[in-house]
Order: structure tokens, then C-alpha cells, then sequence
């Protein structure tokens, strides 16, 4: 079972959101009208089909974690880099080289910037 975050920040999210929305049109739409397309979004498709990587967000978490949610989006992790930081963000992403919900090919490289 993926960790909290992941199902915060990851496909579990929006896979349970595109769920209980056909719910709810199925529930709302009268009896013969045409039904809604609801196909997965192809960020969303590409990621789980294997083939792309849907890039995570990053910032606020721990490096660990950080790796763990890179691993299970089918990026890797890249270049780690500390900079330094106010107490309470020691330890914690400051940055990411490359913006959340991107879509990259499997397997390429997300640099972090850890605070120290």
C-alpha cells in the first residue's frame, strides 16, 4: 500500500476523484442520456501504463521519502544538493529540479535540493 503522501500527492488521488465523480454523474444524469467520457487524463495513463514518468511534488518532504515517492512515479532519483536552511527545514526538499506533474520518459533523473 503506498505511503500517506503518495495517495495524497499521487495517482491513488486522482484515480478515487475520477471514480466518485462517474459516481456522481451516473447518479445525476437522467435515464437515457449519453453517458460522459471520462478517459484517464495521458499524464495519468502514461504513468501507470509504465511507459512515462509523472513527476511527484517534492518540496516540504524528507529525502527518504522523497526517493520512495520517485521510485513509485517510475522517475529516479538525480543530483542531491543541500543549501542552507532556517532550523526547522533541515533535513526537508527546498527545491526539485524539475516541476511536479510533469511528464518525463521512465526512468529520467529528478534533482533535489535538501536544506542543511
Amino acid at each position: 500500500m503506498p505511503s500517506r503522501a503518495v495517495r495524497r500527492r499521487g495517482l491513488d488521488c486522482a484515480l478515487a476523484t475520477a471514480v466518485a465523480l462517474a459516481a456522481c454523474l451516473a447518479w445525476v444524469q437522467p435515464a437515457g442520456a449519453t453517458s460522459v467520457d471520462l478517459a484517464d487524463p495521458p499524464t495519468a495513463a502514461a504513468t501507470r501504463s509504465g511507459t512515462g514518468c509523472l513527476v511527484p511534488e517534492l518540496r516540504g518532504l524528507r529525502a527518504r521519502v522523497a526517493r520512495t515517492e520517485l521510485e513509485w512515479a517510475n522517475c529516479s532519483l538525480g543530483a542531491v544538493r543541500t543549501r542552507h536552511a532556517a532550523a526547522w527545514k533541515r533535513g526537508y526538499v527546498l527545491s526539485q529540479s524539475i516541476p511536479a506533474d510533469t511528464v518525463l520518459r521512465a526512468g529520467h533523473r529528478v534533482g533535489i535540493t535538501i536544506g542543511r
